[in-house]
Order: C-alpha cells, then sequence, then structure tokens
C-alpha cells in the first residue's frame, strides 16, 4: 500500500525532459524566482506532486505525448482545452511551489500558516475610501475548479 506522497508511475527519461520545456514555458522565473528547471520541477518535485495528486498523472502523461512543440502544446489546450490545461499547469505549478528554495523565497515555510487576525476597526479604512465598493456592487464571483465544470 502507498502513501500519498509515492508514486507508483514513473515518467521516463524522456518525458522528464519534455516536461522541464513545458515547465519552463509555465515558470519561466523572474522577480528574483528561479525557473522551473532552475529547482528540478521534472525531477523529484514533480513525482511528490503526482504523489500527492494520482489522478493527474494520466493528464500529465497525455500533455507530454501530445504531438508538436511544447509552445504549441499549451497554446492549443489553453484555447481549446482548458480544464486539461488548468490540470496540467496545477500539478507543474505544485511541483514549483513545494521546493524549498521556492517556498522559501516567497516566505512561506510550509505547513499551516500563522492566524493573523484583523484588527477591530481595520475593516473601516478600506471601505471608507470606497475601493471596494466595485466589488461589493459586482457581488460573489469565483472560478470553478476541474473538477466543478461541466
Amino acid at each position: 500500500m502507498s502513501t500519498p506522497l509515492q508514486l507508483e508511475f514513473r515518467l521516463s527519461q524522456a518525458q522528464r525532459d519534455r516536461l522541464a520545456v513545458f515547465a519552463d514555458l509555465l515558470i519561466s522565473g523572474g522577480a528574483g524566482l528561479p525557473a522551473a528547471t532552475e529547482v528540478d520541477v521534472a525531477g523529484a518535485w514533480i513525482d511528490r506532486a503526482l504523489g500527492a495528486r494520482p489522478d493527474l498523472v494520466e493528464t500529465v502523461v497525455g500533455v507530454l505525448a501530445e504531438e508538436g512543440e511544447p509552445a504549441e502544446v499549451l497554446a492549443r489546450l489553453r484555447a481549446q482545452e482548458p480544464e486539461r490545461f488548468d490540470a496540467f499547469a496545477f500539478v507543474v505549478a505544485g511541483a514549483y511551489l513545494i521546493h524549498p528554495r521556492v517556498r522559501k523565497l516567497l516566505g512561506y515555510p510550509g505547513g499551516a500558516p500563522e492566524p493573523s487576525p484583523a484588527f477591530p476597526d481595520e475593516a473601516d479604512a478600506y471601505l471608507e475610501d470606497g475601493i471596494l465598493d466595485v466589488v461589493i456592487e459586482r457581488g460573489p464571483s469565483y472560478r470553478p475548479t476541474p473538477e466543478a465544470r461541466g
């Protein structure tokens, strides 16, 4: 029996090499953050992400098997199969964000976030100048997760 962080399926080296190209297209680095390949997203970190989300292995393998240049594949998926694109980008971003160096650079060491309750009158400052009026008028809004679509 496997634990959630173990992956029974292993990507081949060719799949990992192709994934590295996709990952750098999605996460090219900048603003003091490394590119995906600089933190080995296509190595141990994709294994950990897929270990946590084994339901996305088929999606990742399927996207890697798509014919064409990675940039073209991503553009086509984004336009024609947004749910599949979102799932693929989600697991790549997850692999990136669980890397200790990235977490440290983002100021998030992992684990549960420390509670930081609002001061009793803090909300009043945001309501005084009307900065949130458009949000309040718009009403609730959300972007459904891939599982909730269709």
